[in-house]
């Protein structure tokens, strides 16, 4: 039986509400503002990564689009086919991209394959987070999942390579996979704002607190990943 709650707000009031707290604003945590400043020491940095490397590339690279089990048909034929082109540009290739990056801060084989083969609990539980919300839960919580964390990445990824190249050295072909991202944030933007207006503005209020509880979750193992670092 689901429980009968009244709303506090519109779904997009809610939303925007969401998006002010300073604890879901990932992007501005001291740690990563660091590294967008080019504050954060090399070595640090190149920890930091490779903390997100198996929640960004290897199991992790597809959790996001774990909601295509929830959408509807022609959402879910959307996804595939922005999966299949990103299969045939090089440039798009997470393990690629971010094995690249890592390299180039000094990360060596050894420590690649064991980020991959022997990732944290708190990578794990990101990806779980991220993947078994879009398997299980529902298309309004996989859309707010998208609208509060996957839809700054791009610029995120974008900011990074700005600071890469700026003040850690790294030439511009290692940053190839992370401008590619950045280049796609109109497209994903979009995308989730389509996901927002289709599944979430007409969800009931139960359901949109579930899913902003969802959202919450997945911020909050991002935090945690970072945390660790």
């Amino acid at each position: 039986m689901t429980p009968d709650i009244q709303a506090s707000a519109a779904p997009l009031d809610l939303l925007a509400s969401d998006s002010r707290q300073p604890e879901n604003r990932f992007t501005e945590h001291p740690t990563w503002q660091a590294a967008l400043a080019g504050t954060l020491p090399k070595a640090r940095l190149k920890r930091l990564l490779l903390a997100f490397y198996p929640a960004l590339a290897g199991r992790g690279r597809y959790a996001f689009a774990a909601k295509v089990s929830q959408l509807e048909p022609q959402d879910g034929k959307e996804l595939f086919l922005q999966l299949h082109e990103a299969l045939k540009q090089p440039e798009a290739d997470a393990d690629a991209g971010w094995k690249r990056v890592l390299v180039a801060l000094g990360a060596t084989e050894r420590e690649l394959a064991d980020a991959l083969g022997n990732p944290s609990a708190e990578a794990v539980d990101l990806v779980d987070v991220i993947r078994d919300h879009g398997l299980r839960s529902s298309p309004v919580a996989a859309s707010v999942i998208a609208h509060m964390l996957e839809r700054h990445l791009p610029r995120l990824w974008g900011r990074l390579a700005d600071s890469l190249s700026m003040h850690y050295g790294v030439k511009a072909e290692a940053t190839t996979y992370l401008r590619h991202e950045a280049a796609r944030g109109s497209q994903v933007e979009k995308w989730v704002q389509h996901l927002v207006d289709r599944y979430v503005v007409p969800a009931s209020p139960y359901q949109v607190f579930e899913a902003r509880r969802a959202a919450r979750e997945a911020l909050w193992a991002w935090t945690v990943l970072t945390e660790t670092v």
